[in-house]
């Protein structure tokens, strides 16, 4: 190794302190060479004469310690300045303000985080089905129903979360639309039989897990309907055990089965069972007019047993030919054993079956359709008035009984106090008859407080529809807010109501009056009488109600303008409504075809793929 030089010897710790403590200062010179630390005042100037104010004496800490005189020093005023008492404030215009409060306060924070899973857990069923009974609502209008859509919502929300898979399961199955008998094509590589969406509904119903009890209604959609009337017995078989398995099922809409058929006695077996059935139709009518008399493959005990168990039945309509036999006292028994009912409709009964008599045996219900019955007349009608029905009938329809006398129709006006929708629709018109009664003492104590709607249609011309014109004149139907009166030729109760709203008939429309006009026959058509009702408007937009007469300056005429007339009251309370009661029918009264399936076609229309199927919601109750 290379030596490194000669080693020198280190210094002590001792001798390196003592040399430190040479150099340093003593205590005297470090205080004598200290600086002054400088003492600042704060000063409230209230004058502006800053010169001959009178600085404070400020004493001295010590000879070393003086406060340095140019902290003290004051600046002149430059020219042109100006001090304020006050210190002045901006003050915002209006349009600042408003521009200041539009703007939003908080825009700078973050937005907030929606709320934790468990809140929606812990929302009561009641908005869950607040929600689902509005997104029902978005897919159904007035008279359709978007199914296809409806279908697949409640699918997804199925998806969202166990809370909202109860609820949107619940919905699902509650009101079921039946899908059609074809079958659906057969999956690649799979050796099952191909199936119809049918029969894949009754094993999906089959398997369990309480859907079969959340069943509430069953809609027979117009594809089915085609295939259960065509007697299609695989269809029927199928129908008849969906509606086995449906314990708590309460209403069968879109299809009845006719009872003169065999094919549908299986049908109305499984329907017998339902105890918790809430609306039903009895459908007798035979289409065959070969055959004279023509019986029910049901026997009327048959009958009588589905009405001991449908306790329940709120809503029963009974429509038959004059042909077909029910037998003596079997309509009377069948509705007596039926303790909740509350609409009732009969329709085509033969003279047999159902009379006067049995028209006083009626129970007290809230809505009466009758309905082509030849075993009723006037003088049953009257006595209607006096029974126990007229202090609960509501609505009260009565539909071709040909009743010939004003007096009816006044004693029903008068006797029942409840009425509120009224409906006569038949070929001759009711008048006065000679030696009973004038129409000017018909109209005298008449008085209807509770009259709300009144449906009139007298095809033949008569007195009626001017004594109705004169009683909505005086005043004695005061509740009255809606009237539909096809048979108002001359226009009378239509001058009484709101002026309609004004529509130009096109050529086609003139030549349809001029057909219906020119046959030797009368014709019930909704269209003729929307067409006249738009007529009578256009003649008296002829009318001139006012004349405007313009002058120039030398006063001279100069223009003269002329406003138009209107048919109608302004101030009337009462709407003069020419529409049909279902939406999309012919005719202004709705018939027992109209709340079938079959009766209505599906609409199926394609827009970028996507497939539109929207059915009829139909239901019993709009016959009533």
């Amino acid at each position: 190794m290379a030596s490194e030089g000669p080693l020198k010897r280190r210094q002590s710790l001792k001798s390196i302190l003592s040399r430190a403590h040479k150099a340093s200062p003593t205590w005297d010179d470090a205080q004598q060479y200290r600086p002054a630390t400088p003492i600042y005042f704060q000063l409230h100037v209230e004058s502006d004469h800053l010169r001959t104010t009178n600085l404070p004496v400020i004493p001295e800490r010590s000879s070393s310690q003086r406060a340095n005189p140019q902290l003290f020093a004051t600046k002149e005023r430059k020219a042109g300045s100006y001090a304020f008492a006050t210190a002045p404030t901006l003050v915002r215009t209006p349009w600042e303000l408003e521009r200041a409060h539009g703007r939003p306060r908080h825009s700078h924070r973050t937005p907030a985080r929606p709320p934790p899973q468990r809140v929606f857990e812990q929302l009561p069923r009641e908005i869950y089905h607040c929600i689902l009974d509005h997104l029902e609502s978005l897919h159904a209008t007035s008279a359709t129903v978007d199914v296809r859509g409806r279908q697949r919502d409640l699918r997804a929300l199925l998806l969202v979360g166990k809370r909202w898979h109860r609820v949107a399961r619940e919905y699902l199955y509650r009101e079921i639309w039946m899908p059609d008998h074809e079958e659906v094509g057969r999956r690649r590589l799979s050796f099952q039989r191909s199936r119809s969406r049918l029969e894949l509904l009754r094993r999906t119903l089959g398997e369990g897990g309480g859907l079969t009890g959340m069943v509430r209604c069953l809609h027979v959609t117009c594809d089915l309907a085609a295939t259960l009337e065509s007697r299609d017995v695989v269809a029927l078989t199928l129908m008849a055990d969906i509606i086995s398995s449906c314990p708590n099922l309460e209403e069968l809409g879109g299809y009845y089965p006719p009872l003169y058929d065999k094919a549908s006695v299986a049908l109305l077996e499984s329907l017998s069972t339902r105890t918790k059935l809430r609306a039903y139709a009895w459908d007798f009518v035979h289409h065959s007019s070969t055959s004279r008399s023509v019986s029910p493959q049901c026997s009327p005990s048959d009958i009588f047993h589905c009405h001991a168990t449908w306790q329940q039945l709120q809503t029963l309509a009974l429509c038959a030919t004059p042909d077909v036999q029910l037998g003596i006292g079997v309509v009377s028994a069948t509705i007596q054993q039926l303790p909740r009912l509350k609409h009732l409709l009969l329709s085509g009964l033969n003279r047999h079956d159902f009379h006067n008599g049995t028209l006083l045996s009626l129970p007290a219900v809230r809505s009466l359709r009758l309905e082509r019955l030849e075993g009723i007349t006037d003088h049953g009608i009257e006595q209607l008035a006096a029974s126990r029905l007229a202090v609960s009938v509501e609505r009260l329809t009565l539909v071709d009984l040909e009743l010939t006398s004003l007096r009816t129709i006044r004693a029903l006006l008068k006797g029942m106090c409840r009425l509120s929708h009224f409906t006569c629709v038949q070929d001759t018109s009711p008048g006065s008859q000679p030696g009973l009664a004038s129409i000017s003492t018909l109209s005298r104590d008449l008085y209807s407080p509770n009259l709300q709607y009144l449906h009139w249609d007298a095809l033949v011309p008569g007195s009626a529809t001017a004594w109705l014109a004169d009683l909505i004149a005086s005043g004695r139907f005061p509740s009255l807010r809606k009237v539909k009166v096809p048979c108002d030729d001359d226009g009378a109760i239509q001058a009484l109501c709101r002026p309609i709203v004004h529509e130009t008939p096109d050529a086609g429309d003139f030549a349809l009056v001029e057909q219906c006009d020119s046959s030797v026959s009368y014709t019930r058509s909704l269209r003729v009488a929307q067409i006249w009702a738009q007529l009578r408007v256009c003649e008296s937009r002829r009318q001139p109600a006012c004349n405007v007469v313009v002058h120039d300056e030398e006063e001279r005429v100069a223009a003269v303008h002329t406003i138009g007339s209107y048919l109608g009251h302004i101030g009337s309370s009462i709407k003069y409504s020419l529409e049909p009661d279902i939406e999309g029918s012919q005719d202004a009264l709705s018939e027992f075809s109209d709340v079938k399936a079959s009766r209505w076609p599906c609409a199926k229309t394609g827009e970028m793929g996507k497939i539109v199927k929207s059915e009829k919601i139909l239901d019993l109750r709009m016959l009533l």
